[in-house]
């Protein structure tokens, strides 16, 4: 059950990290080894590799992406150990570390211990202006190409099939907090949850995460959840019930 889960969890990472991109004919391109996404925005965030075999030519994947900043995603498939190794021997160091987890969303208690909070889908420009306003200010320095990617995407976003639905949490109506929720390879993936430096330790990061998790259970009908986590948010999932299956590293190009 786990190895099922742990390649769900693969595809739904791949698939979110693909998916704005590809509606937007962005330059997407699948091998047996490696998925390369190149937005041709200045952001490491919408640049990924996702390294899948160890065997991949690493200065070619590079190359393509035309020194814009880019990120390398490694724990995909039976080969994360060869993939890091090479990778180190290409020259990029301290990878970020994301802990793959699950859990079974009818075991998370629907009890909210946030009052203050009020979180509503993005649905319209308005709102999508919320989602980025605030997630902006969590990384100013890619304030302009987050806007940029996000209007750019918005007729996607706004469409009632798209597999990605973005959340916005709101206290005494300013927006504090973002969610998105990516329903694919039959998990709900829980990504870009973010709430402001002034409004943290109040439980807002954990009931929105609740609320995107009720969502696809209640509205369609998901039973699992996904989600990769910092070791220092790894306490605040495990609450919640979620557990660790795997670990995936993240090399940055600006490591090197």
């Amino acid at each position: 059950m786990t190895k099922v889960i742990s390649d769900r969890l693969d595809a739904n990472i791949i698939g979110k990290l693909t998916y704005l991109p590809k509606c937007m004919n962005m330059k997407v391109i699948t091998k047996e080894d490696s998925i390369l996404v190149n937005t041709e925005i200045s952001c490491d965030m919408f640049n990924v590799a996702c390294l899948i075999d160890g065997n991949a030519d690493l200065k070619s994947i590079s190359d393509s992406f035309y020194n814009l900043p880019f990120a390398w995603w490694v724990g995909f498939g039976n080969d994360c150990e060869r993939c890091n190794q090479k990778l180190k021997e290409f020259g990029l160091k301290n990878p970020e570390i994301e802990l793959g987890m699950y859990a079974d969303i009818s075991k998370v208690s629907r009890v909210s211990d946030c009052e203050i909070l009020r979180i509503a889908q993005v649905v319209d420009l308005i709102s999508l202006r919320d989602f980025i306003k605030v997630y902006k200010k969590l990384i100013p320095a890619d304030a302009k190409s987050i806007e940029r990617f996000y209007l750019s995407a918005a007729p996607f976003i706004f469409e009632k099939q798209s597999l990605l639905k973005l959340f916005v949490g709101y206290v005494n109506q300013r927006s504090v907090a973002t969610g998105a929720l990516f329903l694919h390879a039959n998990v709900a993936g829980i990504w870009d949850v973010t709430t402001l430096s002034d409004f943290r330790n109040q439980g807002i990061a954990t009931n929105i995460v609740r609320h995107m998790l009720f969502y696809a259970h209640d509205v369609h009908n998901y039973k699992v959840g996904v989600l990769t986590a910092t070791k220092s948010g790894e306490s605040v999932y495990r609450k919640l019930g979620f557990q660790k299956i795997k670990e995936f590293f993240i090399f940055n190009v600006s490591n090197r």
